[in-house]
């Protein structure tokens, strides 16, 4: 579960660290009832109280690592405060800690992370949990009190959570700043090879970008989440590496940049959808380089390209479809979050079937994309995969001659993108992924048909993916579960394109 220990100065006051995991524990607590106390007594905001516990927590666990030499006692400290904290929300107490002018876990993730960063790194690099803890400790309330004293505040939405981007200026600076003293420092004392100036300019820059871009598309309290791991990962990757593969890292971070603001400017994403492509893009090209960037780049451009043909007989669709024009950050998620994770995943193992795997997965995005890109071109009337009765353009589960060989060409055209870069890919891989993506999007298919909540409205009685119609809110919901919608189906559909290169392999 944990990796090799290092030469990390550890610092225990007492002979058992049972002990010092009591005082420890005690400490939290009263930080935490002084914050209480100072809403309640002396008339604090709950705003203002709930700042104060984020900083002096964070400062107290980040001496964790020197206290402690063994994880236990750090994994049980995120275990009972992920507990507590949860517990609190859902009763009620500690305002002082949990109040925010809106829903949010954001308590309950800020343990969560650090139990993460434990597993992660407290043997194999505590530098990087110390320090994307820190940025969290002290770069998010630095962030949020600047955005909220500044005169005029130039405000935007990126999600759900108003941010501004003075706030979001302040996180990037304290990011660097913190990225490039704290590993500096630590690298003094932790016995790993203490990188050139240059090269932790390189690994600050992208630490506080990644940051910033994590932060920014946050909501309830996530970015006590996105933020610090965002961080770690980009300084797990970069830390190490000579100055030549730090610069190409910075150069995908460019390319992300360039693909997801052109699809933002040809309205192809939104803003939301535009940061989610962006810090997706960073990590799956940074961590696998060329190999991994055509397939996902073919993905993207030549999906984008289709949804802007045939504009008008699209229209048609903008009734039914739960979601038309631009894509936003759950649509990317859905189709590239598996991806990312896998690559994710490949970067900690090396493991050669999950470049495969990746490629299922996509090609089954790709897959579904194509199918309803060109199907709407059919002149034939949709069927449904599952009764083979006609059925209305748009429904889900309906399926065209045409469409069908859309879904085929496009899952080809992914595999065949893998199969240029990639010196393992024969005939064979090329039909497997192929396959494969098929049946992510005949898996897509049958899910529509079958599990994706449906609404009727009463206006117009047409059946629709929408939850409002004709101005109607809520529709009759009429068949499916109201949980699983477009992006839950999306996400299952590049799942099993990702299961069936496994079970085909």
């Amino acid at each position: 579960m944990f990796a090799e220990s290092t030469e990390f100065p550890v610092y225990q006051p007492f002979a058992s660290e049972w002990l010092t995991f009591a005082l420890f524990f005690l400490g939290i607590m009263l930080a935490i009832g002084l914050a209480e106390f100072a809403r309640a007594k002396l008339a604090w905001s709950a705003e203002a109280s709930r700042k104060i516990v984020h900083i002096l927590v964070g400062l107290m666990i980040f001496w964790a690592r020197f206290l402690f030499d063994s994880p236990v006692p750090a994994v049980t400290i995120a275990l009972v405060f992920i507990i507590l904290n949860l517990i609190a929300i859902i009763a009620g107490g500690f305002e002082g800690m949990h109040a925010t002018d809106r829903q949010s876990l954001g308590t309950v993730f800020y343990p969560l992370t650090f139990l993460i960063l434990v597993v992660m790194f407290w043997y194999r690099d505590p530098a990087i949990l110390l320090v994307s803890f820190l940025i969290l400790a002290l770069g998010d309330p630095i962030a949020a009190q600047v955005g909220e004293t500044v005169s005029k505040p130039r405000n935007f939405v990126v999600w759900r959570d108003r941010k501004s981007v003075q706030g979001s200026s302040a996180l990037l600076i304290s990011a660097f700043i913190i990225s490039f003293a704290g590993l500096y420092i630590l690298r003094l004392i932790d016995g790993h090879p203490m990188p050139g100036i240059g090269s932790l300019i390189i690994v600050s820059i992208a630490v506080a970008v990644v940051s910033t871009f994590a932060e920014s598309i946050s909501w309830g309290g996530s970015d006590n989440l996105t933020l610090p791991l965002s961080a770690a990962l980009a300084m797990d990757i970069l830390l190490g590496q000579p100055v030549t593969s730090q610069l190409m890292f910075m150069g995908w971070i460019f390319v992300a940049f360039l693909l997801s603001f052109g699809a933002y400017r040809l309205r192809v994403l939104n803003l939301s959808g535009t940061v989610a492509a962006f810090l997706l893009g960073t990590f799956v090209f940074g961590i696998g380089g060329l190999r991994w960037v055509v397939p996902m780049g073919a993905f993207f451009v030549l999906s984008s390209l289709l949804s802007k043909f045939g504009k008008q007989k699209k229209d048609i669709l903008h009734s039914v479809y739960e979601k038309t024009g631009n894509r936003d950050m759950m649509q990317v998620l859905a189709n590239g979050g598996l991806a990312g994770l896998l690559a994710i995943i490949w970067h900690y193992t090396q493991t050669d079937l999950l470049y495969f795997v990746f490629l299922g997965g996509l090609a089954a995005a790709t897959a579904d994309t194509w199918a309803t890109e060109l199907g709407v071109f059919s002149r034939q009337q949709p069927r449904s995969l599952l009764t083979l009765q006609p059925v209305a353009m748009g429904t889900s589960g309906g399926i065209t001659l045409f469409g069908t060989l859309g879904a085929t060409a496009g899952a080809a055209v992914l595999g065949f993108s893998g199969w240029i870069v990639s010196p393992q890919f024969s005939l064979g891989s090329l039909g497997i992924v192929t396959l494969a993506g098929l049946v992510g999007s005949m898996v897509d298919s049958i899910l529509g048909a079958t599990v994706q909540a449906q609404y009727k409205c009463p206006t117009c009685d047409k059946i629709t993916e929408k939850t409002e119609h004709c101005g109607n809110n809520p529709l009759h919901h009429i068949r499916g579960f109201r949980l699983i919608n477009n992006d839950v189906v999306n996400l299952a559909c590049t799942v099993a394109g990702a299961l069936a290169v496994i079970f085909l392999v």
